[in-house]
């Protein structure tokens, strides 16, 4: 479980009016296809959140392929005590991130975020790059078929269910370029992109008044002709950054009420001004029907589909006679502080005629979120809980029914996925210098690190069950009790004031 609990500040809204701009984005991920509308995509296709429980999509949208923000830490409580004595953050094996290095790191990286959710997301990043670096002179990464099928397990079950969508419903949904205009004029679907730059609860108000700065400087290089490319390489979402800033196919009510007015507001082509919510200060983007026609198509039939199927959805349950467990919430509460830990476990979360909702299949899902949303599934509200264990009782209804009736991938698409699992390897090597023959270098790491926080050399945060199953191979620790001590040396250095005491 993690030590500290973890909080979203609510800001005042701060609106600034919109603001013309001339803006450019890529039309597709590498997936080629795009992240759904509004929804967390778990996948090809997607599966949204109940309502209630972190619904904004600006709270993290957990997109399909290797580029991934989730990493996955699985606290060693035994180290709470003597690691954090010693000013040690994280270990991995030998290699240790002390408070006083993790304390540099963020003065290079600044304006960062100096809140604990964020410093622990990147030191959360170097244990995942440490371990990485340690396996891959041990063991083939590339090509084992356990690794491969822990890497891609999401993208294989998301594939299977769009076919049965698709084999389901696709007649049902004609989308061709009438309807596209169509929709894309009425402006009640609006694909929306946005930069964001970070704030948090422990964000001082001289912080935050360099984030509103940088972000005001990126929206002046727009209005002056800039390109979107470069004012998305400066964003701080890394859920969004690697898709061109894209979050989705979106209806008023599903972003913040902040940006929910402002994003309705916009024209075709125009970016916002600056905004601010409780994540940051942001500007949102609408791309032109000419720039974004096909994306736009692909988006609109994906959301249509899954709409179609949560009508259909509805009854489901009823009829494979669903029973949730008496202890199902507090459970996935659990799974939620400790996802890694439920990976084994045959715990029963509730059953179905012919199934079973097990902890290791909610753990997997759970893992698979943003870690600001499974901070939030501790505290969330039953109800909330409840509409999520229902949800991932009809994801596992509908697979059960596809691989009943002999639905199989075809080869080509398990060859893309083991391709996509060999390219996120291959970049992770090059990223860090390794060399599968020799030992691991721990400069390698320094140098990625400082890179990383430099903005020279972001690249894939690592596959949430590949990492997992990584951490397994090593010896590792994270002390989150030593966070807060290299947050107050951080601030004492941009004083100009050496702390006493640090490590």
């Amino acid at each position: 479980m993690l030590c500290d609990e973890w909080e979203m500040e609510r800001d005042s809204p701060d609106v600034d009016n919109c603001s013309p701009g001339k803006c450019m984005m890529a039309h597709e991920d590498r997936s080629g296809r795009p992240a759904h509308s509004g929804r967390r995509a778990l996948g090809l296709a997607s599966v949204k959140l109940p309502r209630g429980f972190n619904q904004d999509p600006m709270s993290g949208k957990m997109r399909i392929v290797s580029k991934r923000s989730l990493i996955v830490v699985l606290l060693v409580l035994t180290g709470c005590v003597s690691e954090s004595q010693s000013g040690i953050v994280a270990r991995v094996e030998d290699w240790t991130l002390t408070e006083t290095r993790l304390a540099d790191l963020l003065v290079l990286a600044q304006p960062f975020p100096l809140d604990s959710a964020a410093v622990e997301d990147l030191v959360r990043h170097w244990v995942g790059a440490a371990a990485i670096a340690q396996v891959s002179s041990k063991e083939n990464l590339s090509d084992g078929e356990e690794v491969v099928r822990f890497s891609t397990w999401l993208e294989r079950d998301e594939a299977i269910l769009q076919q049965e969508r698709e084999e389901r419903l696709g007649e049902t949904v004609v989308v061709d370029s009438s309807v596209v205009e169509r929709f894309f004029r009425d402006g009640s679907y609006r694909l929306l992109a946005h930069v964001l730059r970070r704030v948090g609860a422990e964000t001082t108000q001289e912080e935050r008044a360099l984030q509103r700065r940088t972000a005001q400087r990126i929206l002046d290089e727009l209005i002056a002709g800039g390109s979107w490319s470069a004012a998305v390489s400066e964003s701080e979402d890394p859920d969004t950054r690697e898709a061109s800033g894209l979050l989705g196919l979106l209806v008023r009510g599903e972003l913040p009420p902040e940006l929910d007015r402002v994003a309705f507001q916009l024209q075709p082509g125009q970016v916002s001004g600056v905004t601010q919510t409780s994540r940051g200060f942001h500007i949102l983007h609408r791309p032109s029907l000419e720039e974004i026609s096909d994306l736009y198509a692909l988006h609109l039939r994906d959301r249509f589909l899954v709409e179609g199927e949560e009508r259909s959805d509805q009854g489901l349950l009823v009829q494979k006679n669903w029973l949730v467990s008496s202890d199902a919430i507090t459970s996935l509460r659990g799974i939620a502080g400790d996802p890694s830990a439920w990976l084994g476990t045959d715990l029963l979360l509730g059953s179905w005629q012919g199934g079973t909702l097990s902890g290791a299949m909610v753990a997997r899902y759970v893992l698979a979120l943003p870690s600001a949303a499974r901070r939030e599934m501790v505290a969330a509200p039953e109800g909330s809980l409840e509409a999520f264990v229902e949800q991932l009782a009809v994801r596992g209804i509908r697979l059960s029914d596809a691989r009943e009736r002999g639905l199989e991938l075809s080869e080509e698409i398990l060859a893309q996925l083991e391709e996509g699992h060999r390219a996120d390897v291959r970049q992770w090597h090059q990223e860090l210098a390794i060399d599968e023959t020799a030992a691991p270098e721990r400069s390698n790491l320094t140098r990625y690190m400082e890179g990383l926080v430099s903005r020279r050399g972001v690249t894939a945060n690592l596959r949430p069950l590949f990492e997992a199953w990584l951490l397994e191979r090593v010896d590792w620790a994270l002390v989150e009790s030593s966070i807060p001590k290299a947050l107050l040396r951080v601030r004492s250095l941009l004083e100009g004031v050496e702390p006493s005491g640090s490590q």
